[in-house]
């Protein structure tokens, strides 16, 4: 079996694909989320009026669609993105028809109307505690594409162009076009050293060094911006770039080594060429992402991509050296129980000493006997160590 220990670089992999683990949303917040859009359509589907005979259907866009969930800062409730796909040609309505349509409905509902917001072109569903669930309503084109849509525009007088699912088809395409990702070589020997403990989540090693990636740039984004959000970089922002510049690399750190240095000389390179930096949708060459943009909005962005970037040198070091950047850039709890469990498995798959020692410290089974050796057998028991450096 492999000797995870003696690999270092194997060791930051699964580290890193264990933070981003942490952060995304767990398999019941998901299921709640889905239950929830589909509660909705159904309500709309019973509509005897607007919807009667009308072909719809309710569904995720953004990072739940492109699984790049990101658990919110200090328990706030979680953005879902969601799209009212109403499969009849836009010529046939009026943004404000569909947009009074879908609230007409809503508010018809005593539960929803109780936790409905009304959005300058969406409505708003919010669950307190969880989620709030946006709902976009949004027409067909054409008849002959059911993937792209039409969408309100925000004073609801005219319409815009989107198309979430090719957005999200395009990403996944780029994700998926890894070759070797570096942790799957290695999942059977790591998930044979988990045996003798609970079940490793099934994806752990298995989502793609892409879609961690942008977990985890996300991340730093919104701790960076925690205390003024006001010109925060958006995630539609963020994917487009991470996706536009990875480049097929088959780890987690080598894909965010790679992609912060282009994304930051991309920007540089524009600002010395006196051009604007353009952010453009990968399905859409129409749809400019940064056309809203001021000069703050571009300093801030700037301003976050090279801390990240400084803040990564630093974590090139060992884990010994680099704790604190890992606890900058990912937060202090995710990163110490993130290395704690890292700890526990690599002891169980290693034959140096240290690491197995501190494995069976941190499981809470330590014993230490009379000649001051610790195991698990006899001695008296140790109480648990909760100092995991940074």
């Amino acid at each position: 079996m492999i000797d995870i220990f003696k690999n270092y670089e194997l060791q930051r992999e699964e580290l890193l694909a264990r933070i981003a683990q942490e952060l995304q949303l767990d398999k019941t917040r998901l299921e709640r989320m889905e239950q929830a859009y589909n509660a909705v359509s159904e309500v709309l589907k019973k509509d005897d009026n607007f919807f009667k005979d009308l072909e719809i259907e309710i569904y995720a866009q953004g990072s739940k669609r492109i699984g790049t969930t990101t658990k919110p800062i200090n328990g706030e409730d979680f953005d879902l993105d969601t799209v009212l796909h109403i499969y009849d040609v836009y010529a046939n309505h009026s943004p404000e028809k569909i947009y009074n349509e879908l609230v007409r409905v809503i508010e018809s509902d005593t539960y929803y109307k109780s936790i409905r917001e009304k959005k300058s072109r969406c409505v708003r569903l919010n669950y307190k505690g969880d989620f709030h669930m946006d709902i976009l309503p949004a027409c067909m084109p054409d008849y002959f594409d059911r993937e792209k849509i039409a969408i309100p525009e925000k004073k609801l007088s005219g319409w815009s162009s989107g198309n979430p699912k090719g957005y999200a088809n395009n990403f996944l395409r780029i994700a998926n076009s890894v070759k070797q990702p570096y942790l799957k070589l290695y999942s059977e020997a790591l998930l044979e050293a988990k045996v003798e403990t609970e079940p490793l989540p099934e994806e752990l090693y298995n989502k793609t060094p892409l879609q961690r990636a942008v977990q985890l740039i996300k991340r730093y984004r919104d701790m960076y911006f925690q205390d003024d959000n006001e010109f925060a970089v958006s995630s539609i922002v963020l994917t487009t770039l991470i996706s536009e510049f990875y480049d097929g690399e088959n780890s987690i750190y080598d894909t965010i080594n790679n992609v912060v240095y282009k994304i930051k000389n991309s920007y540089s390179d524009s600002v010395n060429s006196n051009q604007r930096f353009k952010v453009f949708n990968p399905v859409n060459s129409d749809e400019e992402f940064t056309d809203s943009w001021t000069d703050k909005h571009y300093q801030a962005f700037y301003n976050f991509i090279k801390d990240f970037y400084l803040r990564w040198q630093e974590l090139k070091e060992s884990f010994e050296k680099s704790g604190k950047e890992y606890v900058a850039l990912f937060g202090e709890g995710i990163y110490k129980k993130s290395l704690a469990e890292q700890i526990k498995m690599f002891s169980r798959n290693t034959d140096e000493q240290t690491t197995r020692t501190s494995g069976i410290i941190l499981q809470g089974s330590a014993l230490t006997d009379s000649k001051g050796n610790i195991n698990t057998n006899k001695g008296v028991k140790n109480e648990s160590y909760h100092d995991f450096g940074g």
